[in-house]
């Protein structure tokens, strides 16, 4: 399991992503998303107008204070293929649940969606960053909290651990975000060749894959290091 936390100010956009407004024309047996869960939120899904009324809702808690930074929060929860057998809808949502309460995203407004356009089973979770009470909800920024309570949750049910980029299919991904999962892949399988031994062939390794790395270094003269 891993948790990808996202940041953004449009309730509007992030709800137009997660149930793919683009697909609206099509039939609903064609569409890639259904809505698994939600809280506070009004969902007419089909009416004309629902996504507004979907988005003020979540958004409303955020009119109560002070305007914050990336006041939508999107985090997607993704498994593992291995994992596919046992992730109906209910068993998905206990975990987005569980994983919910321990990063914090508690008493706001939320809508689950989940996606079927990937090997992978996944789901997004929108939510506002600001809760019932005013309060903002910190947590969901710590990346460090959602790498310890995606492990603690991924052992706690016998999942597959996550590798983060490592088994993406980048034949699916586009633009900016296939070419980071690439060269992500690259230097990993580079770094796991017991034959690269130090940086200049590490970098030439990286080269003949087609890619450019330039080294930061720290200090000056005898004391400049290479930055890790």
């Amino acid at each position: 399991m891993i948790g990808k936390i996202s940041h953004g100010n449009s309730f509007g956009d992030c709800l137009d992503y997660l149930t793919r407004v683009k697909q609206d024309k099509q039939p609903s047996e064609k569409r890639v998303w259904h809505i698994i869960d939600s809280d506070g939120v009004r969902l007419n899904v089909g009416e004309e107008g629902w996504r507004k009324m979907a988005t003020s809702d979540v958004e409303r808690p955020t009119l109560t204070r002070s305007k914050i930074k990336d006041p939508c929060g999107h985090i997607s929860l993704g498994f593992s293929p291995n994992d596919s057998d046992r992730m109906t809808d209910d068993f998905m949502l206990k975990i987005a649940h569980e994983y919910m309460e321990k990063m914090g995203i508690t008493d706001t407004p939320y809508i689950i969606v989940r996606h079927t356009d990937k090997e992978h089973p996944h789901c997004h979770i929108m939510f506002s960053r600001v809760n019932y009470n005013g309060k903002i909800i910190k947590p969901v920024t710590n990346l460090y909290r959602n790498k310890a309570v995606c492990a603690d949750v991924t052992k706690r049910h016998n999942l597959t651990m996550g590798t983060d980029s490592l088994n993406l299919d980048t034949s699916k991904l586009r633009g900016s975000e296939r070419s980071r999962v690439e060269i992500i892949q690259a230097a990993t399988e580079v770094l796991h060749d017991v034959t690269i031994t130090d940086w200049p062939m590490f970098r030439n390794a990286l080269a003949r894959r087609g890619i450019i790395a330039n080294a930061l270094f720290s200090g000056e003269g005898d004391e400049r290091k290479l930055k890790t």
